[in-house]
């Protein structure tokens, strides 16, 4: 789970979903009410999990795999992305670019 630089908090799973979900790079700590940023490297494997998620749809079309299929391997590979997004979240006290 993150951990918060500024007062050494680890955040808990709902409190890293909620903040990951953030469109603006900033995500408030819930403890310390600090700013704080994910680092590139986990921003770089948090968007390849999110990636991973639409993966069934080319295999679904090329099979011809029925829609059910197709939305059930969605559905349980977004289960997997909300599981391990938290895991792979670092947290920096600034932002850095992501290049």
């Amino acid at each position: 789970m993150p951990t918060s630089k500024t007062c050494k908090t680890e955040w808990t799973w709902q409190e890293s979903i909620k903040a990951s979900w953030k469109f603006s790079g900033a995500m408030n700590c819930p403890h310390c009410h600090s700013d704080q940023y994910a680092t590139p490297k986990s921003r770089k494997r948090m968007t390849l999990i999110n990636w991973l998620v639409l993966l069934p749809l080319p295999f679904a079309a090329i099979f011809n795999l029925p829609l059910v299929y197709s939305i059930s391997m969605i559905l349980i590979l977004f289960a997997v992305a909300l599981s391990l997004i938290p895991k792979m979240m670092e947290l920096s006290n600034e932002q850095k670019p992501l290049w």
